[in-house]
């Protein structure tokens, strides 16, 4: 057979790019990209990295999902003019990652993106060259957004020149394959979804002790009003509300701490009830009414600045897995849209150019936003109550951050839009939270390196977590989701989905985000456990426990998914029927006859027939009849978590949150001793 010709990239499944690389490599910077022809795959696999594609082909997965590779090309840069960019230039977009200045921001890209790293540059044209005729040069001065790069040419005179004069040394292809590479992966999220959880700790200790200032004002005693009195307070002290309905609008210019008991501040109606402008503010013990119903700059979201299409005015309200893509409008124009639209509506709380807010114990009635934070407004968010109108169309978002790193703990939202609405607010938290009949619970946009995490969603009307727009390396633990259309679906790349019960939704959650680990999750009584949705699977979906669902998992077209990790499985309720040991026999979720082993005795003898081993060797062997099917190769004989799933499948249990710090500290400390852990 032939050996087939390279194609135009943009014709790949491409793997492994979020949304905060394609900024940085907007201009001159360059990612080494590799494609890949596989003898069972009738797709064409695009690898963003020498690094990534090499850490991957010796995985016993890939030949199972797409066979051997047929040829593989890496992109050479020869006639590229190769070179680094400016340390001190930073990324490419001056708005990149303004969220990620927290110091308590841990394990971003922010560590390697315009941190005074050479990125690698190439700005002239690429060729395409065999992998094991290239060679390579490792170990040089240049950089990616994911670390150190092994840079490809087609000849060595041009590889040894590039080494002259940015360092390294130059390898061929067998040493490549043979070179340990650093890859971040989703199982290094998971690694670092505790120290997430410290990290909002510490933030929220910190906004405690600055909260903690002297009297300086008493409404009604020093002051007539509470307006006047926040006027007339000095920086870094405290104003007192006494019991009472206070009116509003305020506005806060200083940092100052305003605390009240039983204390009522009540807006005219119009815009926001407390809007502040100052760093370091805390707002505590109040109860706020009276916002405006504008929930958005109607003018930024019908004509964003230098965007030709129209455009809707909410891409993502139909729940498609990436607004980005939606109506085919350009992504910077449809940011531009969504940041400058959302961000200027009314709310009960409204901060602008505002780091370092804390909002306490506040009680919130709106007709638009909660809490909107723009502009850098880093805050704590504990033991708020928003309650918004029960038809999310006529409110908008409960926490709505622009821009900001916000940290949401113990705190509840029932209607309105969004519980949680984060944009480009990289290093946020939401922990112990209860959303209920919203649109979808917490809902992230271009924000990565977040930590979503023990909070219980009932009864959302699209959703109960949504990631979109492709961020990376988001953990999502120990959620409790039910009675949602769907549980959990979450684009981007590296996402860790581990600790989560999912029960009695129209979908668990689907396997959209790319190069993850979804682990330890109880899916029960739904109408699809799990859904396999990329077409070109890289995510491991091991250890976790499916009961009673109508139909544990399906898949979309695209090549066979092996949801087992070496010896290890998932347990499927049913898979164990039949006369073979529990566990002996792999089970076929998307099959017709395992997908009725836990409804129907009788598929037992269908599972057991000639004809089904028959197909059996036919799905191994011939690609085009594994097209959209998964294989459990390992199923568990038992649950994982029985005490959890009888916990998820008690309609009036309590929410069920896995244990999940306990857990992964275990394991660390397991692998610390030498033991084996789930690698992703």
């Amino acid at each position: 057979m032939a050996t087939p010709d390279p194609v135009a990239y943009d014709d790949t499944v491409e793997l492994g790019v979020s949304s905060e690389t394609d900024e940085v490599m907007a201009g001159t910077a360059a990612v080494p990209r590799v494609q890949v022809f596989y003898s069972q795959l009738q797709y064409v696999v695009g690898y963003n990295g020498v690094e990534s594609f090499a850490d991957t082909i010796d995985d016993d997965r890939t030949e199972r999902q797409f066979g051997y590779p047929l040829v593989a090309y890496v992109e050479t840069f020869d006639d590229a003019d190769p070179g680094t960019t400016d340390p001190e230039a930073g990324t490419t977009d001056p708005e990149a990652n303004t969220a990620g200045s927290d110091p308590g921001t841990v394990g971003s890209e922010a560590d390697t993106i315009g941190s005074g790293a050479a990125l690698f540059s190439a700005p002239g044209p690429t060729s395409w060259t065999p992998a094991d005729e290239a060679r390579y040069v490792v170990d040089s001065e240049a950089r990616t957004s994911a670390g150190a790069v092994a840079v490809p040419f087609a000849d060595r005179n041009a590889a040894t020149a590039f080494a002259d004069e940015h360092g390294g040394e130059v390898v061929d292809w067998a040493t490549v394959r043979a070179r340990s590479f650093d890859v971040d992966t989703a199982a290094t999220v998971r690694s670092m979804a505790p120290d997430r959880w410290t990290v909002a700790d510490d933030r929220l200790a910190a906004a405690e002790s600055d909260a903690d200032r002297p009297v300086s004002v008493v409404v009604g005693d020093d002051e007539p009003t509470l307006s006047a009195a926040v006027d007339a307070a000095p920086p870094e002290t405290t104003v007192v509300v006494p019991p009472g309905t206070y009116d509003g609008p305020i506005e806060v210019t200083d940092p100052i701490t305003i605390v009240g008991t039983d204390a009522h501040v009540r807006g005219d109606g119009n815009g926001s009830v407390i809007t502040v402008r100052a760093p370091d503010v805390a707002i505590a013990g109040l109860s706020l009414s009276g916002t405006g119903n504008l929930t958005r700059d109607a003018d930024a979201v019908s004509d964003p600045p230098d965007a030709d299409a129209d455009g809707g005015e909410d891409a993502d309200a139909d729940g498609g897995e990436d607004a980005d893509t939606d109506g085919g409008e350009d992504p910077a124009a449809w940011d531009t849209n969504v940041q400058l639209g959302y961000g200027h509506g009314d709310a009960g709380v409204r901060a602008i150019d505002a780091p370092g807010l804390f909002v306490d114990d506040v009680a919130i009635e709106t007709d638009a936003s909660g809490v909107l934070l723009r502009e850098g407004s880093d805050a704590v968010i504990r033991n708020v109550r928003v309650d918004g109108p029960e038809n999310w169309q006529d409110g908008f978002m409960g926490v709505i951050g622009m821009e900001s790193t916000v940290t949401v703990t113990d705190s509840a939202f029932e209607g309105g839009r969004d519980g949680v609405y984060l944009h480009r607010a990289d290093g946020s938290v939401v922990r112990n939270s209860t959303f209920t009949g919203n649109r979808y619970g917490a809902h992230l946009m271009y924000t990565g390196d977040a930590l979503i995490a023990d909070n219980t969603v009932r009864d959302a009307v699209y959703g109960g977590i949504t990631v979109m727009t492709r961020p990376a390396n988001n953990a999502i633990v120990g959620n409790d989701v039910r009675d949602s259309p769907a549980g959990i679906q979450a684009s981007g790349t590296r996402t860790y989905v581990g600790y989560n019960t999912l029960a009695d939704n129209g979908l668990g959650f689907s396997t959209s985000s790319r190069g993850s680990l979804y682990e330890h999750n109880v899916l029960a009584g739904n109408e699809e456990g799990a859904r396999a949705t990329t077409v070109v699977p890289s995510s491991r979906v091991v250890g976790n426990d499916f009961v009673g669902n109508d139909r544990h998992a399906g898949a979309g077209a695209g090549a066979l998914r092996v949801w087992t990790d070496g010896d290890r499985g998932n347990y499927w309720e049913g898979a164990d029927a039949g006369p073979h040991a529990p566990g002996d026999r792999a089970y076929r979720p998307t099959s017709p006859v395992d997908a009725a082993l836990h409804h129907e005795t009788a598929a037992v003898t269908m599972a057991e027939s000639p004809a089904a081993a028959l197909l059996d060797r036919l799905l191994g062997t011939v690609p085009g009849a594994r097209s959209g099917s998964i294989i459990d190769t390992a199923p568990s004989p038992e649950p994982h978590v029985p005490e959890r799933v009888a916990s998820a499948t008690d309609p009036n249990g309590p929410p069920v949150q896995g244990d999940w710090r306990t857990a992964l500290a275990d394991q660390e400390r397991s692998t610390d001793d030498g033991g084996n852990s789930t690698t992703q």
